[in-house]
């Protein structure tokens, strides 16, 4: 009999061990599907929802690594999700949407502003976004970004193309280079692929345009209307 109890307890250890098992093989996978479906959802939308200035977090500091306890937590607060605009680079199949603030929220849903009060197309406009073990989400897109690509950024009423011209590595204490400058910038940081540097990815203003003016394949990543 206590053989046979025993065995059985064996059998339901056994068990649990295998459905964790599978349960950590899938965790990531589920993260990824969840991250894709979330950013798809609200770069689809045609509408760029009112921003909340006075709640946006820019404490990069408290930034986390994506858990699957962030994206359940994400299912509740995505009404809220504060978008102020649209970032797209064709050439890495990126497009995201841009929120206001850095909080872990924003940043498994798309690209959040690094400062407060950020215009598109004036100063250094910067943001920041995860490096995701899925190279197509996010922001690791960008590790394979060049010199001489055009990022795209739009607010709806107008699009700013930026050329990309810096694309480094470098320390986590370089905030330097989401610093104001007299030249119009595009600053986009990420981690690198173990998280201890950052990835510098900026670009250049080169144009800029009312919606009413954007080229045909401009507007049909962004969504924008036809007139």
């Amino acid at each position: 009999m206590k053989f046979l109890k025993s065995r059985k307890l064996g059998i339901i250890i056994g068990s649990i061990l295998i459905l964790f098992g599978v349960l950590f093989l899938l965790a990531e996978p589920i993260q990824n599907a969840y991250v894709r479906h979330l950013s798809n959802q609200l770069t689809d939308e045609i509408g760029v929802v009112a921003s909340d200035k006075d709640s946006a977090s820019f404490d990069f500091s408290a930034v986390e690594e994506v858990t699957l306890e962030d994206l359940l937590q994400s299912q509740f607060n995505q009404s809220e999700l504060p978008v102020v605009g649209s970032l797209a680079i064709p050439e890495l199949g990126m497009h995201l949407a841009i929120l206001e603030g850095v909080s872990n929220e924003n940043l498994i849903a798309g690209a959040g502003t690094m400062k407060p009060d950020q215009e598109m197309g004036k100063g250094n406009f910067s943001l920041a976004s995860h490096n995701m073990k899925d190279p197509t989400l996010l922001f690791a897109p960008l590790h394979q970004a060049k010199p001489g690509m055009k990022a795209y950024l739009t607010d709806k009423q107008h699009v700013y193309v930026y050329e990309i011209a810096t694309h480094e590595i470098i320390e986590p204490t370089r905030v330097d280079v989401i610093r104001d400058t007299p030249s119009e910038l595009l600053t986009m940081i990420t981690c690198n692929y173990n998280g201890d540097m950052r990835l510098n990815t900026q670009g250049e203003l080169i144009d800029s345009f009312p919606v009413s003016e954007a080229p045909e394949e401009i507007r049909a990543i962004f969504n924008l209307p036809i007139h």
